[in-house]
C-alpha cells in the first residue's frame, strides 16, 4: 500500500497530540510520514516534537513562533507543502487512528477523490448519519482503548460499505488539493474553512467517499477549540 502524510496542526494540546502520534505509529500498516505544526504553544509541545524528531525519520515539524496563533487554516497548507508523499491526510490532534484505517484509505484513494474515515465519538454533540456515537472516554487518561478495539473487532462482521460523507479526517492527493488553491485565508484561524474547500473541491468534480470500515476515535473539542 502507498505511504501517506498525516497533517496535524496543534496548539496547547500536548497530551492529545502525544496520543494521536502514538496511535498512528502503533496502528499504521506501513511507515507513514507525519507532519506536525506547533502553533505558538506554551505547554512544551515544541520541546517534545524536537525530542521525537531525533528518532523518527518520517516526522517533519514546523513551528509558528507566535505569539499570535496562525490557526489550522494556515498551518494545514504549510504542512501539506512540506509533505513528501503524493497523498496527504488532514488529521486532528484529538484523534486516535484505529487499526487498518490506513488500509481503507489506500483501498479507495485515487486522483480526483477525497476519502474520509468514519468518526467514533462520545455523545457530546447530537447524533448524525455520518458518525458513530460511542463513549470510550474524552481524555487520554480515561481512554478505554481495549473497549474500542473490542468494538471494532465486532464491527468487522458488518458490510463493507461507503457513503458520500466528507469531513476530517480526510485524505486527498496533494495535487488535487493544490489545484483548488488549498484553504482560503479568509477563514483563518478557523471556522468554515472545511466547508469552503469541500465546496470548491466539489465544483472541481472531486468525488467524496466515506468508508465505514476505517475509523478514528475522536475525543471531540479537545483540539484547537479546547
Amino acid at each position: 500500500m502507498k505511504s501517506l502524510t498525516f497533517i496535524i496542526p496543534s496548539r496547547n494540546n500536548l497530551k492529545y497530540l502525544k496520543q494521536a502520534y502514538s496511535s498512528i505509529r502503533k496502528n499504521q500498516s506501513v511507515e507513514h510520514e507525519i507532519c506536525i505544526a506547533d502553533d505558538a504553544s506554551t505547554d512544551g509541545t515544541w520541546e517534545w516534537l524536537q525530542e521525537i524528531e531525533k528518532t523518527d525519520s518520517k516526522l517533519q515539524i514546523h513551528r509558528n513562533n507566535g505569539p499570535e496563533r496562525l490557526g489550522h487554516t494556515i498551518l494545514y497548507d504549510t504542512l501539506i507543502s512540506m509533505a513528501r508523499t503524493e497523498v496527504v491526510m488532514i488529521f486532528h490532534a484529538d484523534m486516535y487512528l484505529c487499526p487498518n484505517a490506513d488500509k481503507e484509505i489506500d483501498k479507495y484513494i485515487e486522483k480526483g477523490k477525497v476519502v474520509s474515515l468514519t468518526r467514533i465519538e462520545p455523545p457530546l454533540h447530537p447524533d448524525g448519519p455520518e458518525k458513530v456515537l460511542k463513549d470510550f472516554g474524552i481524555e487520554p487518561e480515561e481512554f478505554d482503548e481495549e473497549g474500542l478495539l473490542e468494538f471494532l473487532e465486532e464491527d468487522k462482521q458488518g458490510e463493507d460499505r461507503v457513503t458520500e460523507g466528507v469531513f476530517a479526517p480526510w485524505a486527498i492527493y496533494k495535487e488535487d488539493f493544490q489545484n483548488v488553491g488549498g484553504h482560503d485565508k479568509l477563514f483563518r484561524p478557523q471556522s468554515k474553512e472545511d466547508s469552503d474547500i469541500f465546496n470548491r473541491l466539489h465544483l472541481n468534480d472531486v468525488k467524496f467517499i466515506q468508508t465505514w470500515q476505517g475509523y478514528v476515535y475522536h475525543m471531540t473539542c479537545r483540539g484547537s477549540r479546547f
